[in-house]
């Protein structure tokens, strides 16, 4: 007969592992879709046989940019600070970017053109930074960046992620692409994605911003991401 805190123990860890693997089915979201083309995986940054990469119901990776879809009035709409539906903003200077591998800087030069703009250096392609102060519950509206691409062989691509763990129990890493973009030849160009309602949850996951340069060269130079947002 087994001792009442062993068979306790025993129920404790079924129920953690049950949860653990409902959480793994549930945490993408039920309507994101697993990625599993190769040369998609690649091109954002993964492994070509990674089986945790997502990605947000909507979002075409091949579809052409079309920024003329403001539903909150516009990219840069200011709706107050911190009340209840107000708009705000999570930047990311390029300085707080690092190699996906790489994590010395030595593959980077983070100070091209004005001296606060990022242009990779070495044979590292992509390079993360996190978005921070974004409030759980809130929604996430635009993802907007600006750039200097005056190389008209290469470019850059942004990627957000949205990168998550069950909240309360061990589990793996699932990654979901929430928008992206590519850069046009431009000495200074910008460009704004809608992301439609993505509800933003930061119990069980982070927001990670990828930039994927092309070429190694000063004519491929990050100048600044956003996050657009608004509070619960």
């Amino acid at each position: 007969m087994q001792k009442p805190h062993m068979w306790l123990g025993c129920a404790l860890a079924t129920i953690l592992i049950n949860f653990s693997a409902i959480s793994q089915t549930t945490l993408a979201g039920d309507r994101d879709i697993r990625l599993t083309n190769p040369d998609t995986l690649e091109s954002m940054g993964f492994e070509r046989d990674e089986d945790n990469v997502y990605i947000a119901e909507g979002v075409y990776l091949e579809k052409p940019l079309d920024s003329s879809f403001y539903p909150s009035g516009g990219p840069d709409a200011q709706e107050g600070l911190f009340p209840s539906g107000s708009t705000d903003y999570s930047p990311i200077t390029p300085k707080a970017f690092i190699g996906r591998q790489d994590t010395t800087g030595s593959q980077w030069l983070y100070s091209s053109g004005n001296g606060i703009e990022l242009s990779r250096l070495g044979t590292e392609l992509f390079a993360d930074a996190q978005f921070l102060d974004l409030p759980n519950g809130g929604t996430l509206e635009f993802f907007r960046w600006w750039w200097s691409d005056n190389d008209p062989n290469s470019a850059m691509a942004t990627f957000l992620f949205e990168v998550c763990q069950p909240a309360f129990a061990p589990g793996a890493i699932t990654f979901t692409l929430v928008t992206n973009s590519t850069s046009t030849d431009a000495a200074n160009g910008s460009a704004a994605v809608n992301i439609p309602s993505r509800p933003i949850d930061t119990q069980s996951c982070y927001y990670l911003a990828r930039v994927r340069f092309d070429a190694a060269t000063t004519l491929l130079r990050l100048q600044k991401v956003r996050l657009q947002f608004i509070h619960p």
